[in-house]
């Protein structure tokens, strides 16, 4: 995709999302990927675009410093915050019934968590291809832009069909259709 007419949002506590929406884009449909791991912070995002952004513009390696090394093991603990994580809003707000309800319930959420940390450590690192990583090294071949064409047939057509989804028309948009409802149902029947 065509690095220049990138559109990135900086969102807390999500992946850095990098996109191409339409007109920007080969592509007939907005085309959208999430980069590294999950952010603390909108400073942290914004360090890791910037690392990206330099690294991309500046020819690789030799521009950044080397990004610190870290285990391949995953740790425990962002295993039992998928679990906990949605609860602390609901939990900040709730009585002593939820509490205690949360207790008796707390060995199913401990089992839960170590098995998804079980599954984070059947996981391995994804590759990319050589010719991906190669891509910002000089002398080496640019991989072509992804265009329509590259997929199959099928998914082709079916891309093709919502095209007029994804563009944004001038003026107005049109009228939204009257959903149905139940409100004075029983007032508006004929009798």
């Amino acid at each position: 995709m065509p690095w220049d007419d990138i559109h990135h949002d900086e969102v807390p506590g999500v992946n850095l999302i990098v996109g191409w929406y339409t007109p920007y884009s080969p592509l007939p449909f907005p085309n959208m990927v999430f980069v590294g791991k999950k952010s603390v912070s909108e400073a942290e995002m914004k360090a890791e675009w910037e690392y990206i952004r330099r690294y991309m513009d500046e020819g690789g390696l030799d521009a950044v410093d080397p990004p610190r090394i870290s285990s391949h093991l995953p740790l425990p603990w962002p295993a039992f915050a998928a679990q906990f994580e949605a609860l602390g809003p609901y939990l900040r707000h709730s009585g002593p019934i939820t509490w205690f309800g949360m207790l008796l319930i707390s060995p199913a959420l401990v089992v839960l968590g170590l098995a998804h940390w079980a599954s984070l450590l059947l996981c391995w690192r994804p590759r990319w291809p050589k010719i991906i990583q190669e891509a910002g090294l000089p002398g080496k071949p640019i991989p072509p832009l992804t265009t329509i064409d590259d997929y199959p047939p099928k998914v082709r057509a079916a891309l093709l069909e919502n095209v007029h989804r994804w563009v944004v028309k001038p003026g107005s948009p049109p009228p939204r259709p009257k959903r149905f409802s139940l409100k004075g149902r029983w007032q508006n029947r004929d009798r």
